[in-house]
């Protein structure tokens, strides 16, 4: 007996699961393909992947939310480990599939305004 798995499918399956757990766990949502905002800091810019639907104690927040990665890179940082050091917001931990490990792995995501406060500190 022979079973296929279709390596797509399995990924879309677990990104599913890893949405669905981000949003029952901390109201966090990921945007559809294509329909993320352009999000600019300083001269670069990323593409929001992730946004916030907790109600942090004014209502609901709908802030962009970045990787680890897209955080660092905004911030002109690569591998480091925190490129956030003092958040404002809290930090959400989630599953994300990273390209360089070839699998998911435990992520985080900042708010953007936490990125761009860091952003400015580090401008003096």
């Amino acid at each position: 007996m022979t079973i296929e798995i279709n390596i797509n499918d399995l990924i879309r399956t677990r990104m599913t699961e890893i949405a669905e757990a981000a949003w029952r766990n901390h109201r966090v949502l990921p945007t559809a393909d294509g329909e993320g905002r352009v999000l600019q800091i300083g001269s670069a810019a990323t593409v929001e992947r992730w946004v916030c639907g907790a109600d942090h104690g004014s209502g609901v927040c709908g802030e962009a939310l970045l990787t680890h990665r897209q955080a660092a890179e905004l911030l002109g940082m690569f591998n480091v480990d925190e490129p956030v050091l003092d958040p404002q917001l809290p930090v959400t931990d989630v599953d994300l599939l990273d390209e360089g490990v070839g699998g998911f792995t435990c992520g985080s995501l900042y708010h953007l305004s936490d990125v761009r406060r860091e952003f400015e500190k580090a401008q003096g």
